[in-house]
């Protein structure tokens, strides 16, 4: 997933010479808070906000003025759309400006489009349930949690690993490809895992479940 799939061109990079007014019309247009500025051979100088632009056009009208306020976020060519998404999160950004090895500005990426585009893959497209454990970060094993879901006959699509609460754990989200997570529950309960959220369509609910328990105790007897 190599950002160079995923570049939008259609917006052109503010010049140090450029009218502040006309790249809040920009903003206001283009339904963004930021825009990549360049130099006069396309180097790329940086990220600004709109809220540097409305305290510079205090004192002028030049985009020049905002040079102290410019962000240096950027994402390569080569990089991976993952490398992208922690950027956009880090800056809060309304897009991510792209540049080549030689610093020159290519275009840029919108998080919005990129979510969209991130849903198209498998990982989320795939009807599946969600699983949410909290692990001591001293006890992460992707082997062993593998090992139990697919020894239900069932497969991880995808896995996130975030910061929990506490800090000595972290939070694994499971994407798994069976919509009733019943018996997967119990494995990991079996192995003394914290299971902190269950996001499944139960193909029992708990009554219905103790009924069907009732029934198959009779029919054995």
């Amino acid at each position: 997933m190599n950002v160079g799939k995923h570049i939008s061109k259609d917006i052109k990079p503010l010049l140090l010479e450029g009218e502040i007014e006309d790249a809040l019309g920009l903003m206001e247009e283009m339904k963004l808070s930021h825009l990549p500025v360049v130099d006069e051979d396309s180097q790329y100088l940086g990220i600004v906000d709109e809220e540097s632009l409305l305290e510079a056009q205090l004192g002028g009208t030049k985009i020049s003025l905002c040079g102290r306020q410019f962000q240096a976020y950027s994402a390569n060519l080569d990089s991976h759309i993952l490398e992208v998404v922690r950027i956009a999160s880090d800056g809060i950004l309304s897009m991510v400006p792209i540049v080549d090895k030689d610093n020159i500005y290519r275009g840029y990426i919108s998080p919005l489009e990129l979510l969209q585009d991130l849903g198209s893959q498998i990982t989320f497209k795939e009807d599946g349930g969600v699983l949410v454990l909290k692990v001591p970060s001293t006890d992460y094993q992707l082997s062993q949690i593998a090992q139990i879901v697919e020894s239900e006959d069932a497969r991880i699509l995808g896995l996130l690993i975030g910061s929990s609460s506490d800090m000595n754990s972290i939070d694994i989200t499971l994407k798994i490809n069976q919509k009733d997570l019943g018996r997967i529950i119990k494995s990991f309960e079996r192995y003394s895992y914290n299971i902190v959220e269950v996001y499944h369509n139960s193909l029992f609910d708990d009554s219905a479940a103790q009924r069907y328990e009732s029934l198959m105790r009779y029919l054995n007897i």
